[in-house]
C-alpha cells in the first residue's frame, strides 16, 4: 500500500498535469478565437472537461490568460539571459535583439497575449497584484535588453535606460508588423531592417 508521502506526491502530479492541459487547451482557444472572444465554455470543450473543472484552478479566462502570460514571460526571461550575458560583448546587443524577436516572431500567440496586456485588459480582469506581477516580469526582460546593451556599448546607465525603451518599443512595432503581413505588403522583410537597426547601433 503507498504510504502517505506517495499518495501526496502522486496527487500532486495529477493536479499538476489537469491544470497544465486546461493551460494547453486555452492557448490553443485563443490563438484560434482571440481573447475577447473566447469563453470557459469553449476553454473546457477543448480540454474535453466540464467547465466546473476549471474554476477550481482558474476564476476565469482572464486568470488563464494571466497564467499564460507569466510562463511566456519567464521563458522569454530564460532566452534573453543566455543571449545577454553570454559570447562576444560587441556582438550580445545584436544577440539579444535577434533573440527576443525570434521568441515573439516563432509565437504568435504568446505575441498577442502579451500585446493584451499593453491594451489594458489585465487590470480589469486580473487584479492589482498580477497585474504588477506580469508587469515587473516584462520589465525585467527589458533590463536584460539593457544589459545586452551595456555590454556592447559603453554607455551611462541613464543613456542604456532610455535606449533600451526605445529598442523594446521598435521590436513590438516590427513584431507587430511582421504579424499582420504589413511588411510583405510594403516589400520589406523584418530580417533585413532587423540587421540594420543592429548595424546602425553598433557604428553609434
Amino acid at each position: 500500500m503507498p504510504s502517505p508521502s506517495a499518495r501526496s506526491g502522486r496527487s500532486e502530479r495529477l493536479n499538476a498535469l489537469r491544470r497544465q492541459l486546461i493551460l494547453d487547451a486555452a492557448q490553443r482557444v485563443f490563438e484560434r478565437d482571440g481573447l475577447e472572444k473566447t469563453t470557459i465554455r469553449a476553454i473546457a470543450a477543448e480540454a474535453g472537461c466540464t467547465t466546473g473543472a476549471i474554476y477550481p484552478w482558474f476564476a476565469g479566462k482572464e486568470t488563464i490568460y494571466g497564467a499564460l502570460l507569466e510562463e511566456s514571460l519567464q521563458r522569454l526571461h530564460a532566452c534573453l539571459s543566455e543571449a545577454a550575458a553570454t559570447g562576444d560583448a560587441r556582438t550580445a546587443a545584436r544577440g539579444a535583439i535577434h533573440a527576443f524577436f525570434g521568441y515573439y516572431a516563432e509565437r504568435r500567440t504568446d505575441f498577442s497575449l502579451g500585446m493584451y496586456l499593453f491594451q489594458g485588459l489585465g487590470p480589469r480582469g486580473l487584479g492589482r497584484d498580477m497585474d504588477e506581477r506580469l508587469n515587473a516580469r516584462l520589465r525585467q526582460c527589458v533590463d536584460l535588453l539593457g544589459l545586452a546593451l551595456s555590454r556592447t556599448k559603453s554607455w551611462e546607465a541613464a543613456a542604456v535606460e532610455v535606449e533600451q525603451m526605445n529598442l523594446f518599443t521598435y521590436l513590438m512595432g516590427l513584431l507587430l508588423l511582421q504579424h499582420t503581413h504589413r511588411l510583405k505588403s510594403l516589400g520589406q522583410r523584418a530580417e533585413a531592417l532587423l540587421d540594420n537597426y543592429c548595424h546602425a547601433l553598433e557604428q553609434r
